[in-house]
């Protein structure tokens, strides 16, 4: 059961949550030790940025694909993040999700979603 009594955005948004529970909704920069993820609760996608990461509404896809989320598990700060992701293509016949697991986890920041169209499944 979640414990939806207190916001975890708190009062000071601007400042970005101290974890996200994954049914928030909305599109979260998510900053790591050594990656930067855009993680978009409304589409249920996940972008991963290995190098800069100089603007949240950036399409490109140079360092990664788009990837289905099937569920935010843990992102809290100071913790390492993880989530679970569909497989996509092929491995859809021999593989049903894997997980994906970051470095720790440093802030969390709303920002304006992104909607493309992600490769097909």
């Amino acid at each position: 059961m979640v414990d939806t009594s207190q916001n975890p955005a708190g009062d000071g948004l601007e400042a970005g949550p101290d974890y996200l529970w994954g049914i928030e909704g909305g599109c979260w920069v998510i900053t790591t030790e050594d990656s930067v993820y855009r993680i978009d609760l409304d589409a249920m996608t996940v972008d991963r940025f290995r190098f800069q990461f100089p603007d949240p509404l950036i399409t490109s896809r140079e360092n990664g694909p788009r990837r289905p989320l099937k569920e935010l598990v843990q992102c809290r700060v100071g913790k390492t993040g993880y989530w679970l992701l569909e497989a996509e293509g092929t491995d859809r016949d021999t593989i049903e999700h894997y997980w994906q697991r970051s470095s720790r986890v440093v802030s969390i920041q709303p920002v304006p979603a992104v909607h493309t169209k992600s490769r097909e499944r």
